[in-house]
């Protein structure tokens, strides 16, 4: 469902699709030409299932079954934080629902659907054969963000300086990603005088061998996140044995970490908390066996993925 033609399509390559376009300003005429669109498009594909990726999506896909005269099931299939979306209603338009981690099985039930008529299923990480290790002990400690740059806002970037500046005890900070707050967040690190401990990479298409090939020893990697979906880069560091320090925030972390065993969590803004963390890790007090972590993260793994992704659409579809 497009405005213009000129959203990027390059990841639908090898992908049968097919599009409804629409720039009316009037939203609920919009809406309608989009929900005439797709009921055309039911009646000739006659579909057994339509999965929505988008919240407002779960409501044309229930008016087009209504217009379409077809019978279906809609899945809900959100990848972000309802509490911060517009329309977040809209999804109690489908009739059931995979939520991708338990926080967001949370908000929908906050919305009024039934526990029954959800499943979590999180999102799948593929099993690796390396594990990055930490530094020698007579190293500084060595810290990895891997994602976008956004100064406050969700990914609260500033926490993770102001963190990491009050800590005791040597350490550095790899940064790979870009964003729109980059530069202010490059002049941010100057202003707190800790620009020779940071390295900055930009965005990289394979972040992972930048990591292997040129970091190569890790000793946690760092999330301040005031909101997420389910964040992949705990799962992709944890796969290759890097624990995790990240916020407690809505949704996700808690479903991948085990305090003390593959990493930490934190109270969203409690920097004071954030650097405890950060200090018994940077002296040695707090110690993770990083060839161990891989195994902490067993359910999030491509088989074991699709199987119950599998189970989560037919369960529903046998009723």
């Amino acid at each position: 469902f497009c405005r213009n033609d000129k959203m990027d399509i390059a990841w639908l390559k090898e992908i049968k699709y097919a599009q409804s376009f629409s720039n009316i300003k009037l939203s609920f005429l919009r809406r309608a030409k989009h929900v005439y669109n797709f009921s055309q498009w039911l009646k000739e594909t006659s579909p057994d299932i339509v999965i929505c990726i988008d919240i407002i999506s779960c409501l044309y896909a229930n008016k087009a079954r209504k217009k379409s005269g077809k019978q279906f099931t809609i899945f809900s299939w959100p990848h972000f934080s309802l509490d911060h979306k517009k329309h977040a209603e809209c999804i109690t338009y489908a009739d059931y629902h995979l939520a991708i981690s338990s926080g967001i099985k949370e908000q929908m039930m906050a919305r009024g659907i039934s526990a029954q008529n959800i499943s979590v299923v999180y999102n799948p990480v593929s099993i690796k054969t390396i594990i990055v290790p930490p530094p020698e002990r007579d190293k500084p400690a060595v810290f990895l963000y891997v994602g976008r740059l956004k100064f406050e806002g969700q990914k609260r970037v500033k926490d993770l300086f102001d963190g990491l500046t009050r800590t005791t005890g040597e350490w550095q900070l790899h940064i790979i990603g870009d964003g729109s707050d980059f530069e202010k967040c490059q002049a941010y690190s100057r202003e707190l005088g800790i620009e020779q401990r940071v390295i900055w990479y930009g965005w990289q298409s394979a972040p992972w061998q930048v990591v292997q090939q040129k970091i190569k020893n890790v000793t946690a990697l760092l999330l301040t996140s005031a909101f997420e979906g389910f964040p992949m880069t705990l799962l992709e560091a944890m796969s290759y044995g890097i624990p995790c320090i990240s916020s407690d925030c809505m949704s996700g972390p808690r479903d991948m970490i085990k305090p003390g065993l593959n990493g930490e969590l934190y109270t969203p803004g409690a920097i004071d908390d954030f650097v405890g963390h950060l200090n018994r890790v940077i002296s040695g007090e707090v110690k993770y066996q990083h060839d161990i972590i891989p195994g902490t993260i067993e359910r999030f793994y491509d088989v074991l993925y699709f199987k119950n992704f599998n189970n989560a659409i037919f369960s529903k579809l046998q009723k």
